[in-house]
């Protein structure tokens, strides 16, 4: 099948041209690239469709731009991008307009579209002859989106109604988002690609006595990524731990202060951001527990997405303690530590008891990789997806 997968990624082109001294957010384009690159596995053909990101500060052509992989050549196309502040509504218009037009000339038998958007609102209606599916990411109602202010919710309830009643199917990222209204429906939490299955051992970790117990955070210290609990959490915690925080480490007056509030007897590291490939590598060696703190941001913990990372996390074979944001299923859950709440008690609580009982925990932690490993490749997410959309088109 012909498939235009609507997402906003950043090709190796892209970067090289106009994202020199720049961080972007890269666990959404990694995971839009394993998708595709899953389509492509089981035999489609696949066009990524980018608006490209605001925050380049510069006007950037429309280019097309090819990758290729084992797989086979990837396509992608952005649109005339204005890469400045609040110019996103824009360039919505003008890929939706493009894939539109392209379209009438290719006849795609599917057209993917990540996220409730402005461009996936236009291009339902528009569009005929073809399978429409929702990637739903992110929950459309989640503040940490937008932060509390000008949350604009009856425009997101407007482009949300309009997208559901014209959908045909879903690929969600976890359950509490596998949306009732749409009668297709399939999971897709994450995808485990070869910089991951590179850097990732199965040795099996030891606390050893006098070390400090090494705790490792991923995606920065934003507060819905809820670095300043786990920052609190380290005053009730009594064994001695040095916390690493990789990812936006903007520390302000505020966290600083948290910070002096810990007992000497833990250490902190904010190394700020780092090469993919480096940083599995990295939680591979270093960690004891890796951890995730993600707030739920007003939605409800099972509405409120599933953080890329978890997938990471788990394919490394080290314990992990997470929020509640960070379930799938009753059989993934069993090899999580998770805490109940958004507590500083709660989260400690859950830490001294994996270090109480680390090598049980390590055990757990070895057969969820194994399964991770085996389920969530690009292979393996390619054969879910090719058996979704057949189920599509009887």
């Amino acid at each position: 099948m012909k498939i235009a997968y609507l997402t906003a990624y950043l090709g190796k082109e892209f970067m090289e041209r106009y994202g020199k001294g720049k961080k972007f957010a890269l666990s959404g384009p990694l995971k839009s690239l394993g998708i595709a690159r899953g389509m492509m596995s089981a035999g489609h053909e696949v066009v990524i469709y980018s608006p490209g990101v605001t925050t380049c500060n510069m006007k950037i052509p429309a280019f097309v731009e090819y990758e290729n992989y084992p797989e086979g050549k990837l396509t992608i196309k952005y649109c005339d991008i204005l890469s400045k502040r609040r110019c996103d509504p824009i360039n919505q218009l003008r890929i939706a307009k493009c894939l539109k037009s392209e379209h009438r000339k290719e006849q795609f038998d599917v057209v993917v579209y990540y996220n409730i958007t402005l461009a996936a609102a236009i291009l339902v209606k528009s569009l005929d002859n073809c399978l429409k599916v929702l990637e739903y990411e992110d929950n459309i109602f989640n503040k940490a989106l937008v932060g509390d202010r000008n949350n604009f919710v009856w425009i997101k309830r407007k482009l949300y109604n309009r997208i559901i009643s014209r959908t045909d199917g879903v690929m969600a990222v976890c359950n509490g988002l596998m949306l009732p209204e749409i009668q297709h429906r399939v999971l897709t939490p994450g995808i485990i690609n070869e910089e991951v299955v590179n850097n990732v051992s199965t040795r099996v970790n030891k606390l050893k006595e006098g070390k400090l117990v090494t705790i490792i955070l991923t995606g920065g210290i934003h507060y819905s990524k809820g670095g300043d609990l786990l920052v609190k959490a380290m005053k009730y915690i009594k064994t001695p731990c040095v916390v690493k925080v990789y990812g936006n480490c903007n520390l302000d007056d505020n966290f600083k202060q948290l910070i002096k509030e810990v007992p000497s007897i833990h250490k902190f590291e904010f190394n700020g951001y780092m090469q993919h490939a480096e940083l599995i590598s990295t939680l591979d060696r270093d960690a004891d527990i890796l951890i995730n703190t993600t707030r739920s941001m007003g939605v409800g913990a099972q509405a409120a997405g599933f953080p890329f990372k978890m997938m990471e996390y788990a394919s490394t074979g080290r314990p992990i303690v997470s929020s509640e944001i960070g379930k799938l299923d009753d059989n993934y859950n069993s090899y999580i530590s998770y805490y109940e709440g958004e507590t500083p008690e709660a989260i400690a609580a859950v830490i001294e008891n994996v270090i109480v009982n680390y090598d049980e925990k390590v055990n757990l932690a070895l057969k969820l990789q194994k399964r991770v490993l085996q389920e969530y490749t690009i292979d393996g997410i390619g054969k879910n997806l090719n058996a979704f959309f057949k189920s599509m088109q009887k």
